[in-house]
């Protein structure tokens, strides 16, 4: 994970801003989801069954949004960050299955109500959809197609920000190492040990015999 060539432009943001905007995305993605919820007519139950699981998905990877920012915004010991990254791979499933469920929901609903619109009009009937019940098939599923993948790459770069700040500190707690103390290398006095005896004097240490003289007198001679 971690992959570089899908940073984007969340490189130059920095990581804090980074984590906002995936923030603000899946702020985003609620608020049009409840709109949905509260103004579509779900004749199938798989489909607002498949609505609603979206709509969880969205909340639970704002929530994480919300735990990364808070572990970006503090220093934080080895093991938060290590959550912090399980926390962004859990948003990326969570993106590519709400991914996945929102267009298969929103395909039946475009379905579903083109149907609805046809037999309207095979029975001659004067009515028609509500031109607010249109925009509640489009909008919340167009933006909440178009900020997953965005959440993704948010959580994508994510993951190498709380990577890097782990090889940072790669042990959790000091460690202390136990040294051997080193003891000096003292010169010891050397110590000849002759085994042949005395040895002569050799060079200037030779006694030379010191004349005396008395008198004028030699007496060594």
């Amino acid at each position: 994970m971690g992959m570089e060539a899908l940073f984007c432009c969340f490189r130059g943001l920095g990581p804090k801003i980074s984590a906002i905007t995936g923030l603000g995305a899946s702020v985003l993605s609620f608020a049009f989801l409840i709109w949905g919820l509260a103004d579509l007519w779900f004749k199938r139950t798989g489909v607002h069954v498949l609505y609603i699981i979206t709509f969880v998905l969205v909340i639970l990877a704002l929530v994480g949004f919300a735990l990364l920012f808070v572990f970006l915004m503090m220093t934080v010991p080895r093991a938060i960050n290590n959550l912090g990254r399980i926390i962004c791979l859990v948003i990326i499933m969570i993106c590519v299955l709400a991914f996945i469920f929102m267009l298969i929901s929103w395909i039946i609903l475009i379905v579903y109500y083109a149907d609805l619109r046809k037999d309207l009009k095979d029975i001659g009937s004067d009515e028609t959809i509500p031109s607010h019940d249109w925009a509640a098939v489009f909008v919340p599923s167009l933006i909440t197609l178009i900020v997953l993948p965005l959440m993704a790459l948010v959580a994508n770069y994510l993951y190498k920000e709380f990577t890097d700040r782990m090889n940072l500190n790669p042990t959790p707690y000091p460690v202390t190492q136990n040294t051997i103390p080193t003891i000096p290398n003292i010169s010891q006095p050397e110590i000849n040990l002759n085994i042949n005896g005395p040895v002569p004097p050799m060079g200037n240490n030779v006694p030379y015999p010191v004349p005396i003289q008395q008198s004028g007198v030699n007496i060594n001679k």
